[in-house]
């Protein structure tokens, strides 16, 4: 599993294995760690990182997840592309829409090369039974679809872009 997140303007990229029950593999750039893991609770797990252990309990709210390692508090912002950017920079730059779920293309609306404006539908995808408006996350050109009407398409698969 790969999750990109920004800390003071800069993305980083974590690559998460799952080696074996409650062992996993975390990369950071060139950097690979070992982490074991036990759950105490709902909120608190057990970490061994490179065989040093840490305590965590964690909190998530709508606007920041908040957690307490080894006794100390630390706590990260949930930030929009759009707040993290600037409005500005954010809509400047080419976007690309991933799925969040699995699912089929059910119609594509828009070919590459059309204009699109924020909130745009580009396709419709059914998932879970129900159809879903995709929609362009800004004004702009469509760069690339990559599904076809009635192909199926996994999860944080890309399905087009906006520049």
């Amino acid at each position: 599993m790969n999750i990109s997140f920004w800390l003071e303007d800069k993305e980083y990229l974590l690559n998460i294995v799952q080696r074996e029950k409650n062992e996993l593999q975390v990369s950071l750039g060139k950097n690979i760690h070992h982490v074991s893991y036990e759950f105490l609770g709902d909120n608190e797990v057990l970490l061994s990182i490179d065989g040093k252990i840490h305590s965590v309990v964690f909190h998530s709210n709508m606007t920041s997840f908040s957690a307490y390692i080894n006794g100390r508090s630390f706590t990260i912002e949930k930030k929009s592309a759009h707040q993290i950017l600037g409005d500005r920079k954010a809509e400047q730059k080419k976007r690309d829409v991933k799925t969040s779920m699995p699912g089929k293309i059910i119609k594509v609306l828009v070919k590459e090369g059309d204009s699109v404006k924020k909130g745009q539908a580009v396709l419709i995808l059914e998932a879970m039974k129900m159809q879903n408006e995709i929609k362009a996350p800004q004004s702009g050109r469509v760069i690339r679809i990559i599904p076809q009407t009635g192909e199926s398409v996994e999860t944080g698969a890309l399905l087009f872009s906006v520049g």
